[in-house]
């Protein structure tokens, strides 16, 4: 599932770049960017009712009709022409199948490992980066030849025989409590500091995380990086972000998921400098690697230490609550980034703005480390 729809989401850059240069040329990059940002960000708003839906025994009609509401997008989009149609079905019903689906498929995980979760966290969050290393290869081999519209047909019936394999295997372990909160009562997770902390820090993350992946290919051809290569670098992101979250995902279980989940975060911000900054295409390039490394330890883990703070028959509501909050800054930070761009060759000026805004992140993970253990520096969590 994390294969076929998540990695389609983070590819986005590679569309990013083709939407500018091609169909949707016509309009600005940040523009372009609220299409992506929706759709990242709509791939976690409805975590709140998703999660709450997998507690209350109702995973399976879920997963269904998310599966249907993302194979109708996925048939849409080829027969879009204008702005407004792309943000109808790639950003907004796209994103809202996607939202339904992730949220469940996650927060499932706690049902069936305990011990070990950190590294099944890993493996099923590899798949998205799996993903996102096939669908920009196959955009750029297919586009020439087939043409947007069939090769986006192309995606639609690939992600379908992932879906109908996911429907068939992937159910829940646990059955439903006799008694759970209502739907959207979040009162029970928003008392404790430390989770208030740390999902905040998340949301922060979330403001910057994308701003480097958005803008990968398109400041590559800028600083005179071939075509060629460029369209291929946001593969080869994602194909680094693979290290990263089983190496963390192994680690976790020994040194604690938010400790390593606050390491990553610390490296990513000299990697965005690094990226934002350099004019050197080689050095671009080892950027752009070192970035995915660290993106991928930070997305293969900042779920575990949400499940970690509670039981798990309310793990859907906790992990729902954490992406509805940080859905806001996936929505807001990528036009947030271009906006700071405009049309500016220099990247400089956003690369701050990430950096900074990761550096923040980091802060607020300490603190709910600190409300948790009673310790920053001490203790496995």
């Amino acid at each position: 599932m994390n294969l076929a729809q998540g990695g389609y989401l983070i590819a986005w850059g590679t569309f990013q770049a083709f939407y500018e240069g091609s169909l949707l040329k016509g309009n600005s990059s940040s523009a372009i960017a609220w299409i992506g940002s929706i759709q990242y960000a709509l791939d976690y708003t409805p975590g709140l009712l998703a999660g709450r839906l997998l507690d209350a025994g109702h995973f399976r009609t879920t997963l269904i009709a998310s599966c249907v509401a993302l194979t109708i997008a996925n048939f849409l989009i080829p027969e879009c022409r204008q702005y407004y149609q792309f943000l109808l079905s790639q950003s907004i019903l796209y994103g809202i199948g996607s939202g339904f689906l992730y949220t469940p498929c996650l927060a499932i995980i706690s049902h069936w490992f305990n011990t070990k979760r950190p590294i099944a966290y890993a493996f099923v969050t590899a798949g998205s980066a799996i993903g996102g290393v096939l669908y920009p290869i196959m955009f750029r081999r297919l586009e020439p030849t087939l043409g947007f519209p069939w090769t986006m047909r192309v995606f639609a019936f690939f992600q379908l025989a992932f879906f109908i394999f996911g429907i068939m295997i992937i159910k829940p372990r646990r059955s439903p409590p006799r008694r759970l909160p209502r739907l959207l009562d979040v009162r029970g997770v928003i008392t404790s500091p430390a989770y208030i902390s740390y999902v905040f820090a998340i949301f922060l993350a979330f403001l910057a995380l994308f701003t480097p992946l958005t803008f990968m290919t398109v400041k590559a051809l800028k600083i005179g990086i071939s075509a060629n290569i460029s369209f291929y670098l946001i593969a080869i992101v994602n194909a680094a972000t693979i290290p990263g979250r089983f190496l963390c995902g192994f680690m976790a279980n020994r040194f604690g998921a938010l400790n390593l989940t606050i390491i990553t975060t610390i490296l990513s911000v000299g990697f965005i400098l690094g990226w934002a900054i350099t004019e050197s295409q080689s050095t671009y390039i080892g950027m752009a690697v070192c970035y995915g490394i660290t993106t991928g330890g930070f997305l293969g883990l900042f779920a575990v230490p949400v499940a970690q703070m509670g039981p798990v028959e309310d793990a859907g509501r906790r992990t729902g609550v954490q992406m509805t909050v940080l859905s806001i800054g996936a929505l807001i930070g990528p036009p947030i980034s271009g906006a700071i761009q405009g049309d500016s060759a220099d990247f400089t000026l956003v690369g701050v703005y990430a950096a900074v805004t990761m550096l923040g992140s980091t802060i607020f993970m300490l603190l709910g480390k600190r409300f948790f253990l009673g310790s920053i520096f001490r203790g496995v969590f």
